[in-house]
């Protein structure tokens, strides 16, 4: 698939990582579509950026964590520019949960808006997709998925399960349909790493670095232009941290 001309929708585009995802694809010539829940003025910011660089932007707000949000989404999305060609799904929460203070109220948020929510949008486009001939879904799923973490485990489920979403949609969606996970290792660390957690994540890094939002945006353009014989895979892009 080449860019130029297409639609593609990326949840949690309004900054970090998803932002840098929606400027590369804006970058490559496609319309996007900037979703967002509280980061409105972010959201503005980056669809300001994606017109800056020639192409048509909206942002639409949305909880993921509502079924009704999503598919309104969807919905929003498909009519503002007649249909959605890439899907990212990139939008997550992303907190500490230790093991004896996790709730049955964290459990669920986790499974609802790293998971459900990214499910059902990517059926509800992926459907539209398979009946006008083609598109991309991408997932952004996380290294925790695969090696889970002791203090973030509805995290780590959550996106273990992003991994078998990926896997199930591309054999439902085939063969029109691609659908493929970038699996991130640590990018841009949260504010509540420590220095120390963070000196001791770049010893355990082989590349020896921090990753960097443009590592996934990259990736995303390649399995989205690289190659349409590409699906149900899993790409981690953690600068061989998992090998360790």
């Amino acid at each position: 698939m080449e860019l130029h001309g297409r639609t593609a929708l990326v949840t949690g585009a309004a900054r970090r990582v998803g932002r840098a995802i929606a400027l590369a694809l804006a970058g490559r010539g496609a319309d996007v579509v900037i979703h967002y829940n509280s980061s409105a003025s972010e959201a503005r910011q980056t669809v300001e950026a994606v017109e800056r660089l020639g192409r048509r932007a909206s942002a639409i707000q949305a909880d993921l964590a509502e079924p009704d949000q999503v598919e309104a989404l969807a919905d929003r999305a498909v009519k503002a520019y007649g249909k959605i060609d890439v899907l990212v799904n990139s939008a997550a929460i992303f907190r500490r949960t230790a093991l004896d203070q996790l709730t049955m109220q964290d459990w669920d948020q986790f499974l609802r808006v790293n998971l459900t929510g990214p499910f059902f949008l990517a059926r509800r486009l992926g459907l539209l997709m398979r009946r006008q001939g083609m598109g991309k879904i991408i997932n952004v799923a996380d290294v925790a998925g695969i090696t889970p973490w002791a203090d973030f485990l509805p995290y780590s489920v959550s996106k273990g399960m992003v991994i078998t979403v990926t896997q199930g949609l591309a054999k439902a969606l085939a063969p029109e349909v691609q659908v493929n996970a970038v699996v991130p290792g640590t990018v841009l660390l949260a504010e509540e790493y420590s220095e120390q957690e963070r000196e001791s994540i770049i010893r355990r890094t082989p590349l020896k670095r921090i990753g960097d939002p443009a590592d996934i945006a990259q990736t995303v353009l390649f399995l989205v232009e690289g190659s349409d014989f590409i699906t149900g895979q899993v790409v981690v892009v953690d600068g061989g941290r998992s090998i360790q």
